[in-house]
């Protein structure tokens, strides 16, 4: 297994972001494992978060952008299978993006740019697996199929 920074071919960053302490630097050990594209041509992938309570995390974020910082016309982000307990938006804002140095968007690096993040909140009170499906597109035929299987913790006011 390898880990790295990992950017698409179509300028695809995928962000891993921390809620509320998002300020505060940290580490990530992203485990890469290629998958073979299924028959239909969908890149199936997997996730899971933890969420404490009702409060508010970032499931997934990302951005198509052009070596010039500039959004690359034609991607999606939509979701296709809301959760069953709780509460998920996609929400265009401006992101950080962290492409390797080798990357003509690695200049894009050090300021925001325009981008989709997408947040979810479990029901209050609720405990347990959620799960939501996502689905990117982009205009070079790339199709993304993220599941996010989300395990929700008794939060400190729910007991």
């Amino acid at each position: 297994m390898v880990s790295r920074v990992v950017s698409l071919a179509c300028g695809l960053a995928v962000l891993a972001l921390g809620g509320a302490a998002a300020a505060q630097e940290r580490q990530y050990l992203v485990t890469v494992r290629p998958l073979a594209h299924a028959a239909n041509g969908v890149q199936k992938i997997n996730i899971s978060k933890a969420a404490v309570g009702s409060s508010q995390i970032v499931i997934w974020g990302g951005a198509a952008i052009d070596p010039d910082c500039s959004p690359h016309p034609g991607s999606t982000l939509t979701v296709v299978a809301p959760p069953a307990h709780g509460e998920v938006k996609v929400v265009e804002e401006p992101i950080y993006v962290a492409f390797p140095p080798g990357n003509p968007r690695s200049a894009c690096n050090s300021k925001k740019v325009p981008g989709r993040q997408v947040y979810y909140a479990a029901s209050p009170g609720y405990a347990g697996h959620d799960r939501v499906i996502l689905e990117g597109t982009s205009a070079d035929g790339h199709v993304r199929h993220v599941t996010v299987d989300v395990n929700v913790l008794k939060g400190a006011s729910s007991s």
